[in-house]
């Protein structure tokens, strides 16, 4: 079962200077003072009142309507825990000011949380941050998660498959490692003794990369994880409503870590303590409860109802789409038709149809006056307080569809500043094999890994919905979405291109490179990984 505890949070550095003091106060005092002892006992209770970072979200939360200066707001949200936090409810709820709870920050430990809950828990970016485990650093033992969707036969059919994912990741992990260091033999000889130490090190590391796309999404991991109090709250909304039970265990427990500390900044997490908190009110959370399951339902039904027009319309719309002639599996979008880039990116993130058929669907519906009706019941359940889809975010700019891993989305995941959105896992894409597994001979096991996996996971899909995918590998694939500007392209660029990133991260980043470098080669002049960067400056700036 996965564990959330709240690790740390934000609070007024005066409180460690008033801990000093009392230690201070404390040491001067005769061993029996039982005074002092007292006046400690009740200055520790007034600092434990006080240890919230609701105490500064109150305080910066006036500067901008108060005369005073900010020390002295502290200073009487500090003297008055209660009143700060009505204060800050008064602000943040009723005026509608949400970001003053970005000023509070919770670090989570989260430990025994499978993979697939860790791609949930990583779709808040803004006002997060997250360190992860790593399979490509770490030897796994094989620990995983079991579903509590499954039923007991189930389950013994699951845990069976997930013994034949692991023996092939422990025993591939061995030979990969010993293939490495043959295939590098004579470039390790030449190396001085630390250098060979650290170069075999690195070829360890690489067996371990390539072993894992074996391992099940239901394998067990950790995560230091960091919210804004804005997250924070947003999190919670999410996952009390996702589609995995694991979710729901996870949100439940980061709840009730941070009512204790913050109940203030956190109040449309949760019905009751929203009402406890605004009596006769109730809180509007149908866009969390519906939004999504409706979603699905009408980009299926909008399909269905239309999948025989959509072959003209993908004829016709053939050139907005460039792939590389020698690498299927990433497309370039040459739109910058906001209705249009938006309607597709829904019909795409709530399916597993292709991009060329979302954007002929989506100019079918624009053309034939059916958007505006799609669109109104996608946002049916929109509220004030709530946010449009991340859909939104595809409005223009450098928008890519690609299909990759498990292992791929998990890198791919960590740049936030872009927008990624996501299909479920089709099996029916096929997997991901890395060369060094073909060049030991082991593809074809691999390969029976991933049928056995696949095949059970399409008979658990209609019994369990999302939750089947905890039978699925690294190997298997999804389609996502990508915007991101040239800024950022840049920045991932430098560090996936580099000669030290994963090989398939690499693969797919320096294609989208390549075809961003045809599309606008002023603006790309210096695009490319870290390691190169400087002779292709030097290019750039030579005298031709």
């Amino acid at each position: 079962m996965v564990q959330v505890i709240l690790a740390g949070t934000n609070v007024p550095i005066r409180i460690r200077h008033e801990l000093e003091g009392l230690i201070g106060y404390l040491r001067s005092s005769p061993e029996h003072n039982t005074e002092k002892l007292e006046h400690a006992r009740l200055k520790l209770e007034e600092l434990i009142n006080q240890f919230t970072p609701e105490v500064i979200c109150a305080a910066y939360a006036r500067i901008s309507r108060s005369k005073k200066n900010v020390d002295e707001l502290l200073e009487e949200a500090l003297k008055d825990i209660p009143r700060a936090r009505k204060s800050n409810e008064a602000i943040i709820f009723g005026m509608g000011h949400h970001s003053v709870a970005d000023h509070a920050i919770f670090n989570f430990n989260i430990r025994g949380a499978s993979r697939l809950l860790i791609e949930e828990i990583e779709k808040r970016r803004i006002g997060a941050g997250y360190t992860e485990k790593s399979q490509r650093y770490v030897t796994f033992k094989g620990d995983f998660v079991k579903p509590r969707e499954y039923s007991d036969q189930d389950l013994r059919r699951f845990e069976e498959l997930v013994k034949q994912q692991n023996e092939f990741y422990h025993k591939t992990n061995k030979r990969l490692s010993e293939h490495l260091k043959r295939k590098f033999a004579g470039k390790i000889r030449k190396l001085s003794d630390e250098e060979a130490k650290e170069f075999v090190k690195q070829l360890e590391g690489r067996a371990k990369e390539d072993a894992r796309y074996a391992l099940s999404l239901a394998t067990k991991t950790q995560l230091g994880c960091s919210y804004t109090g804005q997250t924070l709250e947003l999190a919670i909304r999410r996952g009390r409503h996702g589609r995995l039970q694991e979710e729901a265990e996870w949100f439940k427990q980061l709840f009730e870590q941070a009512r204790i500390y913050a109940p203030s900044l956190i109040q449309l997490a949760d019905p009751e303590l929203f009402r406890h908190h605004n009596p006769g009110q109730e809180l509007k959370d149908d866009y969390f409860k519906y939004a999504e399951q409706d979603l699905r339902r009408l980009v299926e039904e909008t399909f269905r109802n239309n999948h025989r027009a959509l072959d003209y319309y993908k004829q016709i719309n053939r050139d907005e789409f460039i792939t590389p002639p020698d690498y299927k599996y990433v497309t370039r979008v040459k739109s910058d038709h906001a209705d249009t880039n938006i309607i597709a990116a829904l019909l795409y993130e709530y399916s597993k149809e292709d991009l060329e058929d979302s954007y002929a669907l989506a100019r079918l519906l624009i053309k034939e006056g059916e958007a505006e009706d799609f669109m109104k019941k996608a946002l049916k359940h929109l509220s004030e307080h709530d946010k449009v889809p991340r859909a939104f975010e595809m409005s223009s700019g450098l928008i890519y569809g690609a299909i990759i891993s498990a292992t791929c989305f998990a890198q791919l995941k960590r740049h936030r500043m872009m927008t990624l959105l996501s299909q479920d896992y089709d099996p029916g894409l096929g997997f991901t094999t890395p060369q060094n597994i073909e060049e030991i001979g082991a593809d074809k096991e691999l390969r029976r890994v991933i049928n056995n996996s696949s095949e059970l996971y399409y008979e658990f899909l209609p019994r369990y919905g999302k939750a089947a995918e905890y039978c699925l590998t690294n190997a298997h694939r999804r389609r996502v979405l990508i915007s991101i500007n040239m800024r950022e392209l840049y920045h991932v660029s430098r560090l996936r291109e580099d000669e030290h990133a994963q090989w398939e991260i690499r693969t797919l980043v320096k294609n989208i490179s390549r075809l961003e470098k045809e599309q606008s080669p002023i603006s790309t002049m210096l695009l490319g990984g870290k390691h190169e960067f400087q002779k292709i400056h030097n290019n750039a700036y030579s005298e031709k």
